[in-house]
């Protein structure tokens, strides 16, 4: 679960101030329970509490609930990352199934006519794939690293 404190700010220092809604609530629900049943909560808190969940319209206001609490908190969504903007580099792998492709294809078209070579359409194709999967298997292993 997400630390309270990381949801409060954005990667900038400012305060997240998102909106919530139902599903945001069920979440601190589930971690107020939890709370409940480790006996960190009396029941009179826990309905005051899950009242303060109820009326929260933000994520502050929602995570201020469990401020003095310990983990599980409720696992909110993070606010949305800078911005791309049009003049940012392209990826490396874009770059590479282009130039494979751009450069691939029309090397393989006259080969395909003068020699009668049509099977080496699939090099540039397969060489294509080959980088997407590399990516994809790349972005899977640092997604599972810790941070």
């Amino acid at each position: 679960m997400a630390n309270s404190e990381d949801l409060v700010q954005d990667l900038d220092g400012s305060a997240v101030d998102l909106r919530i809604g139902t599903p945001e609530r069920e979440a601190a629900r589930e971690a107020l329970d939890e709370h409940l049943a480790a006996e960190r909560l009396d029941h009179a808190e826990y309905e005051q509490r899950w009242a303060a969940c109820q009326t929260a319209r933000t994520q502050a206001e929602l995570l201020q609930v469990f401020v003095d609490l310990p983990a599980p908190h409720p696992d909110l969504p993070r606010s949305p990352g800078p911005s791309a903007d049009a003049d940012e580099d392209m990826p490396p792998l874009a770059v590479a199934v282009c130039l494979a492709l751009l450069l691939g294809l029309p090397v393989t078209v006259v080969l395909g006519f003068v020699y009668g070579a049509w099977w080496s359409l699939a090099v540039p194709v397969a060489l294509s794939v080959a980088l997407v999967y590399t990516e994809h298997l790349l972005r899977r292993v640092r997604s599972q690293q810790p941070q």
